[in-house]
């Protein structure tokens, strides 16, 4: 994959090819639908990763955004017109290259031709989507619509449907100057169809977090979902503060007892139901599944974040080919922009294919276990994500739960009652919000100020490295596996650790070739040892290949110098689990390996847990300890 030590090849799309072979871009050719002062629409692609200074150059001098990435070290820009000779004479420069129709759409599909759903076109920024729309109209979209999630940090999209031969009407399609993605637009499925299995009933586990005083009072989770039903008692009382039903659908009981999993109760006795959500005193905001064909998903989580909420959980999941599809790509560019949410998805269910949201890299994918730790694999579909990232990551309990129940004033039965079968079912829709309503609990414990170095703000990585820092293999099989990630969440062993932490956002983020090192003091080998990175990576483009942006790498060095140990390279998580550690000084080290995109940095959270010294409360460089 080099030549002389550059990168050659770059990959999108199902398509690999050299930027040096093919189709130059032209600053004056003629382009078709390409709306009046637009840029040239070229893949620029460069030597090496830029480092920071590099990257704000390039950005300055030639009004590159540098924003859209595709490996290796290449971009899709739209580059002022004036400035593509001199771009392309840059000794950084490797290729300029045009993007070409076939790297806007998948590679032809078999099945496509007989199709003829809703497809969305992505536009380029500088693109003026009226002048959009009738280049498309003109090639063969029917009824097209503007969807603009420029003001929720996504894109202008025109989603619209196709007239026959589909497959020759979406190449047409893809051919308008100003579409920078065009594909169908998914159809979301609901993952309630677990296997039956024989488990005991999964309740109490989260009473040693209630104990602490955890109860989730203070936040809102945001959930997608079929319709709850507000008269059902567990969400009285001002539990919902947010609905979002534009179809006007009536409730259905799959979002019932989602919903009630995450934060149902009674409002007469508050905490005192037996089968109260995890997150008991928590509140919810709720959105329709059924309205993002209209609304998009990046509108969705606005207007839930408007509501309060900071922990979004979906209990459904898409099957697009490529995997990473636009929503995929609109959910990491809202965990991108919006560093303090943590957004969930389910791992959909045993014999189903994965896709976002679970498979979307900042986006926690949750599986569902038997029981509590240490519990086994119970249901969701099989890992990894297309590209090989780690999914799912966590499991939680999702076998013979009890839930409200749609249709009732205050009916709370087993999932086998509600949605049928002859034993205990099991479902990654149950065990999803079990582990927001935990995110839930993270966030109260970091802002009310449980944690030895007092309150903060907790950025999603923060959440999400806190959920994972817990997990640890059980001893059967691969460890992470591929249908039980890193293992059962155990937020309560976690937190009365109590963790050493850090989290940086991106303003304070790290660029190419930058490094942090820390260290920390372990008094034996009484607990293990298990250090987890965790960052939210910037979006990618959708229809990648390979989506990952940013590169981080973890080592952690014991005493004395010993061997290196280099976190498990998986998405955007390291790890390092070390079961019985020597005494002595610690160093880990954070570096990034490669900072494509920054904001203006790459930031990260570390989580660290073991037999850690009494004095130390917090995760320190080694200058701020000098």
């Amino acid at each position: 994959m080099t030549e002389a030590g550059q990168p050659r090849l770059i990959s999108h799309a199902g398509r690999r090819m050299d930027p040096r072979t093919g189709p130059p871009a032209r600053a004056g050719a003629a382009a078709v639908g390409r709306s009046p002062g637009a840029g040239v629409r070229s893949v620029v692609q460069f030597r090496r990763p830029l480092t920071r200074d590099e990257r704000f150059r390039f950005q300055r001098g030639y009004g590159l955004a540098l924003a859209d990435y595709v490996p290796d070290n290449a971009y899709v820009e739209s580059v002022p017109p004036g400035r593509l000779a001199d771009l392309e004479r840059e000794p950084l420069v490797r290729a300029v290259m045009a993007y070409g129709a076939d790297l806007r759409r998948p590679a032809a599909r078999r099945e496509l031709a007989e199709r003829r759903g809703r497809y969305e076109a992505v536009l380029f920024p500088d693109a003026d989507a009226g002048a959009a729309v009738g280049a498309l109209r003109e090639r063969g979209a029917v009824e097209p619509a503007v969807l603009d999630d420029r003001a929720h940090g996504g894109t202008v999209k025109i989603r619209f449907f196709v007239s026959a031969p589909v497959d020759s009407t979406v190449a047409g399609l893809a051919e308008v100057d100003d579409v920078r993605w065009l594909d169908e637009v998914g159809e979301p499925k609901l993952d309630a169809a677990g296997p039956v299995t024989a488990a005991p009933p999964a309740r109490g586990w989260a009473e040693p977090l209630w104990r602490r005083g955890l109860s989730g009072a203070g936040q809102v989770i945001g959930l997608i979902d079929s319709p709850i039903d507000l008269g059902h008692r567990f969400f009285a009382g001002g539990k919902v503060v947010g609905v979002r039903n534009a179809t006007g659908a009536p409730p259905r009981p799959h979002g019932t007892f989602v919903a009630g999993i995450a934060a149902g109760d009674d409002p007469a006795a508050p905490g005192a139901h037996p089968d109260r959500g995890v997150a008991w005193a928590a509140r919810l905001t709720c959105g329709n599944i059924d309205d993002l064909d209209q609304l998009g998903v990046l509108a969705y989580l606005a207007a839930a974040a408007a509501d309060g909420a900071r922990v979004h959980t979906n209990s459904w999941h898409d099957e697009p080919e490529p995997q990473y599809n636009q929503l995929a790509a609109d959910l990491d560019a809202f965990a991108w922009a919006n560093e303090d949410h943590v957004i969930l998805g389910s791992a959909g269910n045993t014999g189903e294919r994965m896709g976002p949201p679970g498979t979307a890299k900042n986006v926690l994918s949750v599986a569902a276990a038997r029981g509590p730790a240490p519990a086994g694999f119970g249901d969701g579909a099989t890992g990894p994500a297309a590209d090989g990232r780690q999914k799912p990551e966590v499991m939680a309990p999702g076998c013979a739960i009890r839930s409200a129940v749609a249709g009732t004033a205050a009916g709370v039965e087993l999932d086998r009652v509600v949605f049928g079968g002859p034993g205990p079912r099991c479902a990654s829709s149950w065990a999803t919000p079990a582990v927001a309503a935990l995110a839930a609990l993270v966030r109260q414990y970091y802002a009310g100020g449980h944690h030895p170095a007092g309150a903060l703000v907790p950025s999603g990585a923060l959440v999400r490295a806190t959920l994972i820092a817990g997990c640890l293999p059980d001893g059967a099989g691969v460890y992470p596996g591929d249908t039980t990630g890193w293992g059962v969440v155990r937020v309560d062993e976690t937190l009365a650790g109590p963790p050493l932490v850090r989290d940086v956002r991106h303003a304070g983020g790290l660029a190419t070739g930058e490094s942090a090192v820390f260290e920390l003091e372990v008094g034996g080998a009484d607990r293990p040892l298990t250090v987890t990175l965790v960052w939210t990576d910037p979006p990618g483009l959708a229809g990648s290949d390979a989506p990952a942006v940013n590169t981080l790498d973890l080592v952690v060095t014991p005493p004395g110098g010993g061997p290196a140990l280099r976190g498990d390279p998986s998405g955007t998580v390291r790890r390092v689990v070390v079961p019985r550690p020597a005494a002595g000084r610690w160093t880990v080290r954070v570096s990034a390996t490669a900072v494509h995109v920054g904001n203006p940095g790459q930031g990260y959270a570390l989580a660290v847990l073991g037999d850690l010294a009494a004095n130390q409360t917090q995760l320190t460089t080694k200058e701020e300890q000098s």
